[in-house]
């Protein structure tokens, strides 16, 4: 008798053969095979996200990372499907947090805001890094970069960059600048090396102790972000130039470091989306083009304007090039204006 061929039987109901039965259970049989036999990372990609995806911040609650990690986070659960929460893990230079997300599983599950300060500053700065930004992390998009401007006080007799560095260069070691980050130590010391400048640096823990000292008149410059300029415009202070690659629509009047004739000062206060190493290809595409509709929404973009931040979403490639980029950058400018490893 051949297979697939209907038996008459009462009220001309039709039945299976032996042999087709026989047919769909070996098939059967193989697809539970095979799915047994897919990679456990395959599989669980198929149902990203199965839970609350985690949003590593290395920075604490109220900063600019921080606000503008929530800005995204609703945006990005619903492209996800599934909540995320931002999870603050502030400490050592952002390393504490770096190393919470090297741990983790590279499920997707897990994903990090990283930044200059701990994927480019930290693994420059130490000769036995705790990490490897290149090896350690699967790069996901660009996110943004931060808005630094580099502010003098009313009573400083310059209107410009380039009349900021003649008066600098007439009055060697008289002037102090402040720091409060790693963006602004290397930015100014770039700006101090390329153009052979005397000053002194008086380095803080944070930007708002620094800003104590600025507007009180006992240093005359420092690289400043959004955060303390309503402080600063305050007390009328001018800012030279902006460290972006375009400027800004808060203040479209300040050019960029490039246009005000400094070049060499490039360093890239950057943030980008990262995950743990390993990560399924497959899944880091879809999650890369969920986040790059979410940074590119109207609301988003103007949320991101109002906090200093420049939205830069970008394939994984791009994201992968500038960490590779950034590391080399900082670990050059350290060696250039003479900071040893620690």
């Amino acid at each position: 008798m051949q297979a697939n061929k209907r038996l008459a039987v009462p009220g001309d109901i039709p039945i299976l053969t032996v042999d087709t039965t026989r047919r769909r259970a070996v098939m059967a049989g193989g697809a539970l095979a095979l799915a047994g036999a897919l990679p456990e990372a395959a599989r669980a990609q198929s149902d990203w996200p199965n839970k609350p995806v985690r949003f590593v911040v290395p920075f604490p609650a109220g900063g600019g990372a921080d606000l503008g990690a929530r800005v995204i986070a609703v945006h990005m659960g619903t492209a996800f499907g599934k909540p995320v929460v931002v999870e603050n893990r502030a400490g050592a230079d952002g390393a504490v947090a770096a190393l919470e997300v090297v741990k983790s599983a590279p499920d997707g599950h897990t994903l990090y805001f990283g930044t200059a300060t701990s994927m480019s500053y930290v693994p420059a700065l130490k000769k036995a890094p705790p990490y490897d930004p290149v090896a350690d992390f699967t790069p996901i998009s660009k996110l943004c970069i931060f808005t630094f401007y580099l502010a003098v006080p009313p009573t400083l007799p310059v209107n410009t960059l380039a009349e900021f560095v003649a008066y600098v260069k007439a009055n060697p070691g008289k002037l102090a600048y402040a720091t409060g980050n790693s963006t602004g130590i290397l930015a100014m010391g770039q700006l101090m090396n390329s153009n052979k400048l005397d000053m002194t640096h008086v380095p803080y823990k944070g930007e708002a102790q620094a800003a104590v000292d600025l507007v009180g008149g006992r240093v005359q410059a420092m690289f400043v972000t959004p955060a303390i300029l309503p402080q600063l415009m305050k007390e009328k202070f001018k800012l030279l130039a902006v460290l972006l690659p375009q400027r800004t629509r808060a203040f479209p009047d300040v050019p960029t470091m490039a246009e005000a004739g400094q070049p060499l000062v490039n360093i890239s206060p950057w943030g980008g989306l990262l995950g743990p190493a390993k990560m399924p290809r497959d899944l880091v595409e879809r999650i890369s083009r969920d986040f790059n509709g979410v940074m590119r929404r109207p609301d988003v973009i103007e949320q991101y304007d109002k906090l200093g931040l420049l939205p830069t979403p970008s394939t994984q490639d791009a994201m992968a090039a500038l960490v590779k980029e950034q590391r080399d950058v900082f670990a050059k400018t350290m060696r250039d204006i003479g900071i040893q490893q620690e």
